[in-house]
């Protein structure tokens, strides 16, 4: 049973397409080559994702495409020379260094069986808003990356995912760059900006920011809704919850909704940068609240939305305050002559 707006979804189906296979590549690219380099890897490959590094010159690439649509001189499986262990070095050296520094023990037995993610989040717990130690963090991760190049052959359900690591604050903007055949690159110049600002802020940005591609959604509430042809980006920023510490925790909280949150939006507004709107954060103030709510107006059809809403749920039982705040209250089935958009 699914909740939603216009309804109760207690049956749906799908279309699927065969089970297959993919071929993942990872690898790390400077800034500028990625920049260079992303029209022609957009055009190559069947998915990739950038995964921005803050405060390094450094661009985690991943590609994926069906393993039998490309070249058996490309491997199938292949890494980087090393156990799990020694790919890990540089991460558990720095965190040997700040038991050290911090007056804790460490022993190596600690971190045997922790995945990467559980390893950074020992990492930022030291002191995940001062940003010389996200930094540090940072570096650490981007030599990670670059032990870990290499190829891997597995089926398309277990590498289109995303280890995103443990409690977290998530972000994510989509707009739209142009045409499959055409960037505009938008892309690029949003991300340039926001890397810009976040160092020049001296804001603690914890890695990666995440940068994907889709094709448009014939879906009129979809933030990537547009012509068959158009291309839009969407990109995630985050911030770790790495300890239970009540204080901490809210002072990552009140960072990243205030002001890094406002970061993105300030530069992505003119983009007509917009998140789902299903998955929208209550504004902290009546001119924020404004911002958003002119936002929405100008990025989706909400007037026909509410007049579906008030259709499939005259009483307003499945809304919130926050959508009523921002799409406005639903305007009935009574309209006369509405039809709703093909």
């Amino acid at each position: 049973v699914g909740l939603g707006c216009l309804g109760v979804v207690v049956e749906i189906t799908m279309q699927c397409i065969p089970a297959h296979k993919l071929v993942e590549h990872t690898f790390v690219l400077k800034r500028q080559e990625a920049i260079a380099q992303k029209d022609e890897l957009l055009k190559k490959h069947k998915h990739m994702r950038f995964m921005w590094i803050p405060y390094t010159d450094a661009v985690v690439v991943v590609t994926n495409d069906p393993e039998d649509q490309i070249s058996k001189d490309i491997p199938r499986n292949w890494s980087a020379p090393g156990n799990e262990e020694e790919r890990n070095q540089p991460l558990t050296e720095l965190l040997k260094t700040l038991c050290q520094e911090n007056g804790k023990a460490f022993q190596p037995e600690d971190v045997k069986g922790m995945g990467f993610g559980e390893i950074r989040d020992a990492l930022l717990a030291f002191d995940p808003l001062s940003v010389d130690h996200v930094k540090r963090c940072n570096q650490v991760e981007a030599e990670f990356w670059k032990g870990n190049e290499g190829y891997r052959t597995k089926p398309s359900d277990q590498l289109l995912q995303f280890d995103c690591g443990g409690q977290q604050w998530v972000f994510e903007v989509c707009f739209p760059t142009g045409t499959q055949s055409e960037n505009n690159n938008n892309d690029m110049a949003f991300m340039e900006d926001l890397l810009k600002k976040i160092e020049e802020q001296n804001i603690p940005a914890h890695s990666p920011i995440e940068q994907r591609w889709s094709a448009s959604s014939s879906s009129p509430m979809s933030p990537a809704h547009g012509l068959p042809d158009e291309l839009f980006t969407w990109v995630g920023i985050i911030n770790y919850l790495p300890s239970d510490d009540a204080k901490q925790r809210e002072a990552i909280t009140k960072l990243f909704t205030e002001d890094y949150c406002d970061l993105v939006r300030q530069i992505g507004t003119p983009l007509k940068a917009v998140s789902h709107w299903a998955k929208l954060e209550k504004p902290k103030s009546v001119w924020k609240a404004v911002e958003l709510k002119s936002l929405y107006l100008d990025r989706f059809p909400v007037a026909e939305f509410n007049v579906a809403r008030g259709l499939y749920d005259p009483k307003n039982i499945l809304s919130t305050p926050l959508l009523n705040l921002v799409l406005g209250p639903n305007l009935g089935g009574r309209v006369l002559g509405w039809k709703p958009t093909p």
